[in-house]
């Protein structure tokens, strides 16, 4: 993810994302790139710790132009008006995921986004994220040790000690609704 989101720019080869070499950018490009087309879901959520809920969510919104409304999708209206330190875990989850979905990135970079959460509220948030993709031509990107969601990619790429092992394309994802764990 960090390769991905132009954090690890020591590495050799090329990182392309929409026909960009992200690996040429100078620093101020990079900001720029982060900034405009990347997402980010942390999966220690990276929440503002005094800003409220909608807070932390509107301060995605300020940086980009094509902002989406995404607080109310992850269900958390309720507690908009809530600090992180008045959250539970998995309500700084959806918290995070409102803020990197608000910005309406190109490529949207999550990691363990249900980790902290409940199994309805993770499959929802599963099928945001599904949903999110296809309606808004975001691609996501979402690194898990859970291996029973793999089912519901489009394509699935497995690693092992940092080298990419297996690459398959999935013509038919099952949908979310159908996947157990």
């Amino acid at each position: 993810l960090n390769i991905l989101g132009g954090m690890d720019t020591a590495s050799s080869g090329q990182v392309v994302v929409d026909g960009n070499d992200v690996t040429k950018y100078n620093k101020q490009q990079l900001v720029g790139y982060r900034r405009t087309d990347i997402g980010f879901v942390f999966q220690f959520y990276n929440l503002v710790p005094n800003l409220t809920a909608l807070e932390n969510v509107e301060l995605a919104v300020q940086v980009c132009k094509d902002a989406l409304n995404a607080g109310e999708k992850v269900g958390l209206a309720e507690r908009k008006n809530n600090f992180p330190a008045q959250l539970s875990g998995g309500e700084q989850q959806r918290v995070s995921i409102a803020r990197a979905l608000a910005k309406n990135p190109k490529l949207l970079l999550c990691d363990e986004p249900t980790g902290a959460l409940d199994y309805n509220p993770g499959k929802q948030i599963l099928q945001l994220l599904q949903d999110t993709c296809r309606k808004e031509g975001i691609t996501v990107v979402l690194i898990t040790h859970n291996s029973a969601i793999a089912p519901m990619a489009d394509r699935l790429i497995r690693f092992k000690s940092g080298k990419v092992v297996e690459i398959t394309e999935n013509p038919n994802p099952t949908p979310i609704a159908e996947i157990e764990w």
